[in-house]
Formats: C-alpha cells, structure tokens, sequence
C-alpha cells in the first residue's frame, strides 16, 4: 500500500492492531500447560469440565475433611485444562491407528469440532475444539496415540493427570475382561512415568439398565488397573452413593417443555456438580495418594 496523507490514519490503525496482535498472542503451547490436566469424554462438554476446573480452585478447602495435607502445596497454582472428546473413552486415546484413533482425530464431518475444552489459558468457559487441527489440541501423529501425542510437547508436564472415562467403554468392559486390561496395559505404558495418574469413573445417566451395565464395566476396569496399573490411583465414582441422588432425575438431564427428559445419557453441570460434591473424600485421598 502507498502511503499518502489520505490514507495514514488506516496505516497507523493496522500497524496497530498487528503490533497489538503479536503482543497478545498466546502461544500454542501454552493453552496446554496445566498443573492439572483432565482428558475424557463429551460428559466433559455437557457440565463436567467445569465442575472439574471448580474442584481444583478450591482443592485445600473441600479436601480438609478428609485428612488430605494442602494438596496445593504439590499442584502448584492448580491451573486446570480440561479437554473431553465426544464418544471416546480411554483405548480411544491409546489407540495407534483405525477406527479406535479416528473417534478422537478425526474431523467431525458435522460439525468440524469433536470436543471441548476448559481452562485453556485461564478461561473457564467452554470452547469447542477439534482435536489435530486446532491450536493445543494437536495431539495426532502418524503411528501415535492421541495419548502419546499430548505428552510429546515439553511443555505439557503436569503434576496430575486425571482419566475420567466409563460409557463408552461399558459394553466394551462389562463383557469381557481382557479387553479392560488391555485397554490398561496400552494406556499406562503411554503415559509418562513422572506423571501421577487418577483414573476416575464418570457421572451416572438417567436410566437404570444403563447404569446397571456400566457398573459392570466400573469393576472390570477396577480389577485391570489393579493388576496392570497400580501406578494409577482408580476412584470408582460411580455407585450406590450417586446412583441414589442422580439416576431417574430429571432435573439433572435436558429436558423439553414438558418436563420429558430428552437426553438420557448426557448429566448436566448440576449432575456433575453433584457427583464431584458426592465423591470429594475419595478422590481427595486418591490425588493425595497419586502425589506423595
């Protein structure tokens, strides 16, 4: 562009905006760099991820009751980023290559976005992304995991890491046993030695015989961390204790204008709230564990 008295003041402006672009900017890296990081599924979307980023603001306060020493002490400033990818689950994440790989790096044909993340650089609102194309997301890499590619940057070193997954493994687990171990095996031989490692099972739905199967699953999942990765502290968050206060809720689902609930599988940010309230002991003495 020729510079004329005319047109100075849009060369200033735009000299301006760019200069206050480059200051501003935040590196890629950085909307990764957590002292907590939570990977799981679209429960993560629909409330949880908030509900998790709310847990570890407060973590002194709401774990003093049960004993656990100020776990802030160990998890730093206790910045947490949150990533949940729809329909994953934890061979989801481990997988190499296939159909298992594409549910989390592939491009959603719909919509473009496969998931959604909280507290990528400091902001606790919801943003959808797509996991191998957007910026701290790109976690996709030929003969890789999604798993091994979000420790491949150096600046993603946590001091927790926590696994939040269960329905959509839940025929997968319930009906067979080694399937869940190895599901285990090859997760837990991904993950960085020095990264400690809560693996959490998620929010109960709405309908009893769905509940009934992934409980199933939570056991055999249990048995295979047991056996295959004890490095791995397991919460089993989903029982008696919050199958009694949110199964058959409709206030803790999406419902329609008749109070019909619509969205059977997905809790809400209330179910979650609840649910993180409901296992606050366990998983306090579990970081704590996962820490020392």
């Amino acid at each position: 562009m020729k510079i004329t008295t005319q047109n100075m003041p849009t060369v200033i402006a735009r000299l301006i905006l760019s200069l206050w672009v480059v200051l501003t900017a935040v590196p890629v890296a950085a909307q990764t760099r957590a002292d907590v990081l939570v990977l799981g599924d679209s429960q993560i979307s629909f409330g949880a991820g908030a509900a998790y980023l709310d847990f570890f603001a407060q973590i002194d306060r709401r774990c003093a009751a049960s004993g656990a020493p100020k776990l802030s002490r160990k998890l730093g400033a206790g910045r947490t980023v949150a990533i949940g990818v729809r329909s994953s689950s934890l061979h989801s994440w481990a997988a190499r290559e296939g159909r298992h790989k594409d549910t989390v790096c592939k491009v959603d044909e719909t919509f473009g976005v496969n998931a959604s993340m909280y507290g990528a650089n400091g902001r606790k609102n919801r943003q959808y992304v797509q996991v191998g194309q957007d910026p701290g997301v790109q976690f996709c890499r030929e003969d890789k995991s999604a798993l091994e590619g979000v420790f491949e940057d150096p600046a993603t070193d946590p001091k927790l890491l926590i696994l939040a997954f269960l329905g959509n493994s839940a025929e997968r687990w319930a009906n067979s046993q080694r399937n869940a171990d190895r599901d285990v095996q090859d997760a837990i031989a991904q993950l960085p030695k020095h990264v400690p490692c809560v693996f959490l099972t998620t929010v109960p739905v709405f309908e009893k015989e769905t509940n009934d199967l992934r409980m199933q699953a939570q056991t055999r999942i249990s048995q295979a961390f047991e056996m295959y990765g004890p490095s791995c502290e397991v919460v089993q968050g989903f029982g008696p204790h919050t199958r009694d206060v949110i199964e058959g809720q409709p206030q803790y689902f999406r419902r329609d204008e008749e109070g019909e609930v619509v969205d059977p599988l997905h809790p809400g940010k209330a179910a979650s709230v609840a649910f993180v309230a409901l296992n606050e002991a366990r998983l306090c003495r579990a970081i704590s564990r996962a820490i020392e």
